[in-house]
């Protein structure tokens, strides 16, 4: 990707906080290869058993999820286009397809989308509740949901992949900025076009809305967009969402135990029940892994598709790590490590040698099992090695 390409489209942006256009962020040769993996990610979702969830099918805008089991029973195939796909389940009717959490369909579209995504982390950096994606997907006309915002705190980059030309318009203005989220949505399109700024998008290009505006596109011709959403949750949830990932961590550094209040004592306050050094320690610890998990993920918000695969029982077998995707260790426990993969956690005892094999496959260095027992045996069993590579 160009970085160059994405540091102006940041700043044109004033750092992720207002409506911008790119032209050509998406190669156009690049669009070829996600429209394949878009069919993966369909058949992906198609496959598992709740169907109500995630997808949204409109005809002349309305909601028409009836329609999802046709699409079930009929799934897109490598060898035809989406287009022809849809022209199969839909015909000439005017149709729109909204699926969500795309990276969690298929690991191909997630390495690719990360791909993709990495300048943009760079450059502004890792949002704390990751990063997720969704396809508009239909010859439509406008978002069958009127002129609306986006969810608080969820900055969305469209990317469209065409193959027609998509209209897009934004209403940055304090007097719908001020408006709170999910309050209003307005159907009156025609009557408020004249207030919006309008955008032509034509394949490869992008566009950046911010949380706070109001926005719609049209989209007369086929096309498909994936839109990234870059999710910096508002500070109380984020808040609330750490105490909670705090205490499922279930971290312990003391088995002191607190005593009964008297119903007759004074208030109390946590500082007399509470060590607040320990608390702020395991929130600590909470947040570092939950960022782990994210890097290890490339910043996606959903973790990969666990896939079992059985291992050659051979010496010549081998395998290799991702840059996109670095695997991290976390060591504070003497008894135990943390492995973190895809945004998995993955429990294992620890070896001296485990930090060297981690760092030659961040560098995407190709690793065989003979080297593997090298490394690992006797400290470790054969069937801890290959629970590794799993």
């Amino acid at each position: 990707m160009n970085s160059k390409a994405w540091k102006a489209f940041f700043e044109d942006t004033y750092k992720l906080s207002k409506p911008a256009q790119a032209k050509q962020l998406i190669l156009i040769e690049d669009i070829s290869e996600i429209e394949l993996l878009l069919i993966s990610v369909l058949n992906g979702y198609l496959a598992k058993e709740e169907l109500n969830i995630g997808l949204k099918i409109y005809i002349n805008n309305e909601l028409r999820n009836d329609l999802i089991a046709k699409m079930a029973a009929n799934p897109p195939k490598p060898e035809y286009s989406l287009e022809s796909w849809t022209q199969q389940i839909f015909g000439d009717q005017k149709f729109g397809i909204i699926l969500m959490g795309l990276e969690q369909y298929s690991n191909s579209f997630a390495e690719k989308a990360a791909t993709i995504s990495r300048p943009l982390i760079e450059v502004a950096g890792l949002p704390l509740n990751g990063l997720s994606f969704l396809f508009f997907m239909g010859n439509y006309g406008f978002t069958p949901f009127g002129i609306h915002k986006d969810a608080p705190g969820e900055d969305g980059i469209l990317f469209h992949l065409g193959p027609g030309n998509k209209q897009f318009y934004t209403w940055d203005d304090p007097k719908y900025n001020a408006i709170e989220h999910h309050s209003k949505v307005f159907h009156n399109v025609s009557e408020m076009l004249s207030e919006g700024k309008a955008h032509e998008l034509s394949p490869g290009d992008a566009m950046f809305i911010a949380h706070y505006v109001y926005h719609i596109a049209n989209t007369p011709e086929f096309s498909v967009s994936i839109v990234l959403d870059y999710i910096n949750p508002p500070k109380d949830r984020f808040e609330n969402e750490l105490i909670k990932e705090t205490a499922e961590e279930g971290l312990s550094h003391q088995t002191e135990y607190e005593k009964p209040i008297k119903l007759d004592a004074p208030q109390s306050s946590l500082n007399d029940l509470l060590d607040m050094q320990s608390v702020q320690k395991k929130m600590e610890i909470a947040f570092a892994r939950k960022i782990l998990s994210l890097k290890s993920n490339g910043g996606i918000r959903k973790k990969s598709n666990k896939i079992r695969a059985t291992i050659p029982p051979t010496e010549t077998f081998s395998i290799k790590g991702k840059k996109i995707f670095p695997i991290y260790l976390d060591e504070q426990d003497p008894k135990s490590i943390l492995i973190f993969a895809r945004g998995h956690r993955i429990v294992k005892k620890p070896h001296p040698m485990l930090p060297k094999l981690i760092d030659q496959l961040n560098k995407g260095e190709s690793i065989s099992l003979a080297t593997l027992r090298q490394l690992m045996e006797p400290s470790w069993s054969l069937i801890e090695i290959f629970s590794l590579i799993q």
